[in-house]
C-alpha cells in the first residue's frame, strides 16, 4: 500500500498537509527548540540548512513509502502549529511509529490530540495497520498524558535498547 495521500487529513480546527519544502521555518524552529527537543536525544538544529535536509529526506522517505509526515495547520488563521509522522514501519506494514511535536504557544490548546486522531484514524483505516507506537522519554508527562487520552497503553515488557529512557507505548486496531 503506497503512504501517499494526495488529500489533506481534516479535523474540527486543523488541516494536516504533506510536509513539503515551504515547511522549513517551521522545521527549524521546532527543531531548535529547547522546549519542545527536551525529551529528544538529538542535538538542536543550528541552521535552517538542517531544517531543509530534513525535509528533503522525509520527501525521499515518502517516495520509498517508509514514511508520511504532515505539517499540522490552523485552519482559522492559517497558521503552522508543528508536525506528525508515521514512520518506522514494521516490515509487514503493519505497525508504524507515531511521532509528533508542536510549538510551545500552542502546548495545552488539545491540537495535538485532535492531529493524532486524524493520523490513528488514516493509518488504521487507510494504511490498514494493526498496531501504532509511540517512544516517549519517561519524564514527557504531557506526551504520555496524550497518548493514554487517547487509547494507547504503555508496554512495560518493551524496552527502547537505543534510548534507555524513552518507554513505548502502543494503540491497537
Amino acid at each position: 500500500m503506497k503512504l501517499i495521500n494526495s488529500k489533506n487529513l481534516e479535523s474540527k480546527r486543523l488541516i494536516l498537509r504533506s510536509t513539503n519544502m515551504d515547511d522549513v521555518e517551521l522545521v527549524y524552529a521546532l527543531r531548535s527548540n529547547a522546549i519542545v527537543r527536551k525529551y529528544i536525544m538529538q542535538p538542536l538544529y543550528k541552521t535552517q540548512e538542517e531544517a531543509a535536509i530534513h525535509i528533503k529526506n522525509l520527501l525521499t522517505y515518502l517516495k520509498e513509502n517508509k514514511s508520511i509526515s504532515w505539517t499540522i495547520i490552523n485552519k482559522k488563521t492559517n497558521q503552522k502549529l508543528g508536525s506528525i509522522c508515521l514512520w518506522n514501519l514494521s516490515e509487514d506494514r503493519k505497525t508504524a511509529e507515531v511521532g509528533y511535536d508542536l510549538l510551545p504557544e500552542y502546548f495545552k490548546k488539545g491540537y495535538m490530540s485532535e492531529a493524532l486522531q486524524e493520523v490513528i484514524s488514516f493509518g488504521f483505516n487507510k494504511l490498514r495497520l494493526n498496531a501504532i507506537e509511540a517512544f516517549t522519554h519517561t519524564k514527557n508527562k504531557a506526551s504520555k498524558k496524550l497518548l493514554l487520552a487517547n487509547g494507547f497503553t504503555q508496554d512495560s515488557k518493551r524496552k527502547d535498547l537505543d534510548f534507555p529512557k524513552n518507554i513505548i507505548f502502543t494503540l491497537k486496531k
